[in-house]
């Protein structure tokens, strides 16, 4: 049987458990926990959301996802779109999928009157930079 392209699409409530079995793969620094996962998958979803999560399906199942938030900021003269996750099942790697979920993103984020799209990442500098994206500063965070 012929794998289907991905189709990828606005995620739903209903994609909870794929989303969360995704994440629990990709997160490294952080352990992910269900309950508050289900109180911040259902408010990302929420209509005036200054977050963007996309799913990627194929033959029925979730095997990847992007997430990114909008910030309105004064040094770039508008919204900053940042793509927070990116993560594709390893058995689906390697056939566009992520390439997939990046470019709609970043075309949802200049739809919505973005300037700029940025990615903290110390995994994937290459997958990026394939995209077009130049490596322009480091990450710092303050764990609260």
């Amino acid at each position: 049987m012929a794998t289907a392209d991905p189709d990828i699409r606005p995620a739903l409530l209903s994609d909870a458990d794929a989303v969360f079995s995704l994440l629990c793969k990709f997160a490294t620094s952080y352990e992910p926990v269900r309950p508050a996962f289900d109180a911040s998958y259902a408010r990302l979803l929420e209509d005036g959301s200054e977050a963007d999560l996309l799913v990627s399906e194929r033959d029925g199942l979730i095997v990847g996802y992007v997430l990114a938030s909008d910030s309105l900021t004064l040094f770039a003269n508008g919204v900053v779109t940042e793509l927070i996750e990116l993560y594709v099942d390893e058995g689906h790697r390697r056939k566009g999928i992520g390439r997939e979920l990046v470019l709609q993103a970043v075309a949802r984020a200049r739809d919505r009157g973005a300037v700029e799209v940025t990615v903290p990442t110390r995994r994937a500098h290459s997958f990026y930079l394939r995209l077009g994206f130049e490596s322009t500063a480091e990450f710092f965070k303050l764990q609260m």
